[in-house]
């Protein structure tokens, strides 16, 4: 078994934690903004009285919530890698593509507005988590 110190100093490991700390960066910026584009409350616009609706903005909301689960999915496989000490190049690798495809899947469910979109994306997001923590245990447990 490979010491803490040992572990940490491995780039791969690092990079890996890069790409779930702008994801969760990215998570924050969505919180801040969320709440001036959500159309599912009674708030009203004071300048005009009337309640804002439409466009892609109100589906913020949506994006923020694909952000927030993919974030504790990649989470769990990166955390499931450490406690193992079995994170590698790969895992890095498939670190980023997870932040990379959850970005595109954000920016997707704004303008897109449908069930098959979802369902691949959610498919692609459970085969890139159970690689992930696969990983886990052919390496390290």
């Amino acid at each position: 078994m490979i010491g803490i110190d040992n572990y940490l100093a491995v780039g791969s490991v690092k990079s890996a934690w890069v790409s779930l700390y702008i994801l969760s960066i990215v998570w924050g910026l969505l919180y801040m903004i969320r709440p001036l584009f959500d159309t599912s409350s009674d708030i009203s616009d004071m300048e005009t009285g009337d309640k804002r609706s439409g466009g892609f903005l109100s589906r913020i909301g949506k994006a923020y919530d694909v952000i927030k689960d993919n974030m504790f999915m990649h989470m769990f496989a990166l955390s499931l890698n450490a406690f193992g000490a079995a994170s590698t190049k790969a895992l890095a690798i498939l670190s980023w593509i997870f932040f990379a495809l959850t970005i595109v899947y954000a920016v997707a469910v704004m303008f897109i507005e449908q069930k098959m979109v979802r369902a691949v994306f959610g498919l692609i997001f459970f085969v890139l988590t159970l690689i992930m923590t696969s990983l886990a245990f052919k390496n390290g447990w």
